[in-house]
C-alpha cells in the first residue's frame, strides 16, 4: 500500500500565520509589557537590536527549509551537518526545555489574567485550561485543528489593533490619561539599561520557526517559508514596538515592570475597562492556543525520535481509540503541571514568570545558533547541493547572528546557572542513551539520504524535485533516467 502523502496546498499566508503565531502567546505579551516598564520608549531600540540575531536565524531556517522541504525541524537539519548528538541535543534543549518552562507558565498566565479582573482564583482557571488542553490532544479534536490558524491570526490582529488604538491616543476620547507622555526616550540607566535588556527582548520573536514544518504541505516552500519567516519577524517587531510605546504612555512604568499581567495593565491604561476586558480574553485564548500547540507538537516530536531509536519506545504508544500519542501527551502534561506547581508555590509575579521564560530563552537560542552553524557546515560539505533560497552573504550574516545570540545570552546572566543545569541534564541523557543504544554521537546522516527520504514521503515538488534528482544523479546516488527512444 502506498504511503499517504500530505498534499502541497498551502501558500504564503498560512506560513506567515505560523511565523507570527507566538507573538500573541501569553508570555510573549507579558514580555512586551514587562520590558516597556523597564525600557520605556526605547523598547523599539532594544527590540531592533534583538531582531538582528533573530533575522539571521530566520535566514538560516529559510535556507534549511528550502534545502529540505519536509515536515522536519532543527534535528532533521542538524543530522547531516553536525551529527546525531547535536541533532538530539538541539531538539531536546530547544523544545523539551522550552515546553517544560513555558507550557505551564502559559496556563498560569491565563489563570492570572482572569483573576485580575474577576477575582476567580487563578489555580481554578489554570486547572480547567490544563484539563481542556490535555483532553483535546488525547481525543484529537480535528475541528479545533482546522480553525486554530484562523484563531491565531485573529488574535494577532486584535493585539495589533489594541496597540494602534493606544498609540494614536484613541482612549483619550473616553478618559484615558497619558501619565507617561513626558518620559524621555532613554530609560533610567540610559544605554546601559537598553543594551542590558536585549536578552529579554528576544522573547518577542521566539517561535517564528514553527512555520518550517509546514514546508511539506506548501506549494512553494523554498520561497514561501523563507519570506514568511522574514516578514513574520518584521511584523512582530512593528506590532510589539507600537504596543510597548502605547503602554509606556498610558501605564505606570513600575506597575508594568512588576505586574504578573502587564499587558492587561497597559490595555486598561490605554482604553479603560474595555481594553482590560479585551486583553484578558486575548490572554486567556493566547495562553490556551500556545499551550495546546505545545501539547500537540512535543508528543509527535517524541514519537518521531522514538521511531528512530533516539527516545524510549514508550513514546511510540498510540491510543487505540483515538490514534494519538497518548504517552507523549501525558509526559508533556506532566512537564506543564510541574511548572504550574512551581509557579503556585513561588507566586505568579513578574520575577517568577521572567525567570522561567529567560531560562527557556537561553536554551532555545542555543538551537538557533546551531541552525546557523548548520548552514555554514552544509555549505562547506555540500557546496553543489541545490539551494533554491540562500542566506545573503552567509559568511558575514551568520557569524553576526551567532555573535548576537551569544550577546543576548550574556545579558541574561542571572539565569545562566539554571539554563546550564538544564542543558547538562539533556547532554548527559543524550550521551547515556547513545551509549546504551550503541549509537555513535558523531555519526551523520548523508544529505542525499535525507533528501531522498523527503522525496519518497512527500508529494512531488516542482523545481526542487528536479534539482535534487539531478544532484543525486551527479553524486552517483541515483541512476539517470533513460533518454527518450533509448
Amino acid at each position: 500500500m502506498a504511503e499517504t502523502k500530505l498534499k502541497r496546498t498551502l501558500g504564503f499566508a498560512p506560513a506567515f500565520g505560523a511565523a507570527v503565531g507566538l507573538v500573541v502567546s501569553g508570555t510573549a505579551m507579558f514580555s512586551v509589557g514587562n520590558l516597556a516598564g523597564t525600557t520605556g520608549y526605547a523598547t523599539f531600540v532594544v527590540a531592533a537590536i534583538a531582531l538582528v540575531p533573530m533575522m539571521a536565524a530566520a535566514f538560516a531556517f529559510g535556507e534549511l527549509s528550502a534545502m529540505l522541504p519536509g515536515g522536519g525541524m532543527i534535528s532533521d537539519y542538524t543530522l547531516p551537518a553536525l551529527g546525531r548528538f547535536w541533532a538530539m541535543f538541539a531538539l531536546l534543549s530547544g523544545y523539551v526545555l522550552l515546553i517544560a518552562c513555558d507550557g505551564g507558565t502559559q496556563i498560569m498566565m491565563g489563570g492570572a489574567s482572569v483573576e485580575s479582573i474577576t477575582g476567580i482564583p487563578q489555580i481554578v482557571v489554570a486547572l480547567i485550561l490544563f484539563a481542556v488542553v490535555v483532553i483535546i490532544n488525547i481525543v484529537g479534536v480535528s475541528v479545533y485543528g482546522a480553525v486554530e490558524s484562523w484563531i491565531t491570526v485573529s488574535m494577532v490582529i486584535v493585539f495589533a489593533l489594541l496597540g494602534i488604538m493606544g498609540f494614536f491616543n484613541v482612549g483619550e476620547l473616553f478618559g484615558a490619561v497619558p501619565i507617561g507622555a513626558d518620559q524621555p526616550l532613554l530609560p533610567e540607566g540610559g544605554w546601559g539599561t537598553v543594551l542590558g535588556s536585549v536578552g529579554a527582548a528576544i522573547w518577542f520573536f521566539i517561535g517564528f520557526e514553527f512555520a518550517c514544518p509546514m514546508a511539506e504541505e506548501n506549494k512553494k516552500p523554498y520561497r514561501n517559508i523563507p519570506y514568511a519567516l522574514i516578514f513574520g519577524l518584521l511584523t512582530i517587531y512593528a506590532v510589539d514596538s507600537v504596543f510597548a510605546a502605547a503602554a509606556t504612555r498610558y501605564a505606570d512604568a513600575a506597575l508594568l515592570a512588576t505586574s504578573a499581567v502587564p499587558q492587561i495593565e497597559a490595555a486598561q491604561g490605554m482604553l479603560g475597562s474595555a481594553g482590560a476586558v479585551v486583553m484578558t480574553l486575548l490572554t486567556i485564548l493566547a495562553s490556551f492556543t500556545t499551550a495546546n500547540a505545545y501539547c500537540a507538537a512535543l508528543p509527535r516530536m517524541l514519537y518521531g525520535m522514538a521511531r528512530e531509536g533516539l527516545m524510549p519506545r514508550v513514546f511510540l504508544k498510540l491510543s487505540k481509540r483515538f490514534r494519538t500519542p497518548v504517552n507523549g501527551i501525558v509526559f508533556t502534561g506532566a512537564l506543564m503541571l510541574v511548572t504550574m506547581v512551581y509557579i503556585g508555590v513561588n507566586g505568579t509575579n513578574a520575577e517568577t514568570v521572567s525567570s522561567l521564560i529567560s531560562v527557556a530563552c537561553i536554551t532555545w537560542m542555543i538551537s538557533y545558533a546551531i541552525a546557523m552553524i548548520d548552514v555554514l557546515v552544509l555549505r562547506k560539505r555540500y557546496p553543489d547541493y541545490p539551494r533554491l533560497w540562500k542566506v545573503p552573504a552567509a559568511k558575514i550574516v551568520l557569524p553576526i547572528g551567532v555573535a548576537g545570540v551569544v550577546y543576548a545570552i550574556w545579558t541574561l546572566s542571572d539565569y545562566w546557572l539554571a539554563a546550564a543545569i538544564a542543558m547538562a541534564v539533556v547532554a548527559i541523557y543524550v550521551f547515556a542513551w547513545m551509549k546504551v543504544k550503541r549509537i555513535d554521537p558523531r555519526d551523520k546522516v548523508s544529505l542525499s539520504q535525507t533528501a531522498t527520504a523527503i522525496r519518497e514521503t512527500s508529494e512531488y515538488l516542482p523545481v526542487w524535485d528536479e534539482a535534487v534528482e539531478e544532484w543525486l544523479v551527479g553524486q552517483g546516488k541515483l541512476a539517470p533516467k533513460p533518454s527518450v527512444g533509448a
